[in-house]
């Protein structure tokens, strides 16, 4: 969009300033560091780095003591059940992997909080804009209603047009205090997601619409995002669980040393080894890797339905993003340009006598919903882009 048909829009829909600047950047950093809905996606990071280090962990060493009245007298020994070779390797790099994959979960959240904040604020800028055409209408509605009484005083007008006119400019008075109002909802949604007080006043700065990246940007970025990460390592961390789970129906060693005590008072000791194994009954036994190729089954068609699905909704977000952005710039270049002049003309006309009340009336009225329109538009803009990265997981307006 040219940069003259943004700024007209910007001046056109207006941004009072209150409270200390609030630039977008700035917001998706708060949220990111500040926002509580990012706690329990970290908290799940922190289970998954707990298991694995139970993966790492070796069995504890048996310690067994016994006595009695004939012989063995006393026996003190250690038994360890050993792993079977390669199955704890891939128990540890399962956990690793599920770890990795609750690292991409944490990121994909960080993502979903981004849309959310970037929709919390542009709500806000929005709310803000509209406030702005309220007070906007509001002033043209005084203007009209003078007008109109002095035309009535001279006897130029009918008192119908006083009342009308009255009207008119009660009912802008309790727009603007409903839009105010919206203004106030908006701050305290925003303030929320960026772990600020719900009172505190917000003035985002920011509200030029984006870039639209190409297509083929976006899904070459969207294949390298959390979400798809995530997926991966879920798929070869099952993948790793099965391996174990077929290892593990090796048989299982565990090898015990003991010192033993015999004959008069215990007097003489002998050191014994032990070797036990733990064996598999064939056919039997084969529910843990039953299991684990049914998870790895389910990995791959989550993943495989991930990636199609996210295809689909970049598509989707794109074209909506690039019409949203069409639709914009006819109203910044084509419309609200004109939309002041008919104002301005229109109560010009009625001053002077050359067009009736209702002219005037349906004028303004035209006037404000375009303008209406317009922010609607804008702000469907940014939805839009928030839509498309979501659903690419990735920033998009960002090197």
């Amino acid at each position: 969009m040219p940069l003259h048909s943004i700024t007209l829009l910007l001046w056109l829909c207006g941004t009072a300033p209150a409270g200390s600047p609030l630039t977008l950047r700035s917001a998706l950093l708060e949220a990111r560091a500040r926002a509580p809905a990012l706690a329990q996606a970290r908290g799940q990071e922190a289970v998954a780095r707990g298991e694995e280090e139970v993966a790492r962990t070796f069995a504890p060493l048996t310690l067994f003591v016994g006595g009695g009245g004939n012989d063995p007298r006393w026996t003190v020994g250690l038994t360890q059940r050993l792993p079977v070779p390669g199955a704890r390797a891939a128990r540890v790099h399962a956990a690793e992997l599920t770890t990795r994959g609750a690292q991409e979960e944490r990121r994909a959240s960080e993502a979903t909080l981004r849309s959310d904040a970037r929709r919390a604020y542009f709500s806000l800028v929005r709310a803000r804009q509209l406030a702005e055409s309220s007070t906007r209408a509001l002033a043209l509605a005084r203007e009209s209603e003078a007008a109109a009484t002095l035309l009535h005083e001279t006897g130029a007008a009918p008192e119908l047009d006083l009342l009308q006119a009255r009207i008119a400019r009660a009912s802008a008075d309790v727009q603007l205090l409903t839009r105010q109002g919206d203004v106030s909802a908006a701050t305290a949604a925003l303030a929320l997601l960026l772990g600020r007080a719900p009172t505190e006043a917000l003035s985002p700065v920011d509200a030029a619409p984006p870039a639209l990246p190409s297509l083929d940007t976006v899904l070459a970025r969207a294949a390298l995002s959390p979400v798809a990460a995530a997926r991966q390592a879920d798929v070869a961390a099952a993948e790793a669980t099965l391996r174990a789970a077929r290892r593990e129906r090796w048989p299982v060693p565990t090898v015990g040393v003991s010192v033993e005590a015999e004959g008069p008072g215990g007097r003489s000791t002998y050191l014994r080894g032990a070797l036990d194994l733990e064996l598999s009954l064939p056919g039997l036994g084969r529910g843990e890797t039953v299991r684990a190729a049914a998870s790895l089954e389910l990995a791959h068609a989550r993943e495989n339905e991930d990636r199609l699905s996210r295809q689909t909704e970049l598509v989707a977000a794109h074209a909506r993003l690039a019409s949203a952005l069409a639709g914009l710039e006819r109203y910044a270049v084509e419309i609200l340009p004109d939309v002041e002049k008919t104002e301005r003309m229109a109560l010009e006309s009625y001053r002077a006598g050359r067009s009736p009340r209702v002219a005037l009336n349906a004028a303004l009225q035209v006037a404000t919903d375009t303008r209406t329109q317009a922010i609607d538009a804008a702000f469907a803009v940014q939805t839009a882009f928030a839509e498309l990265e979501l659903a690419a997981g990735v920033p998009l307006d960002e090197p």
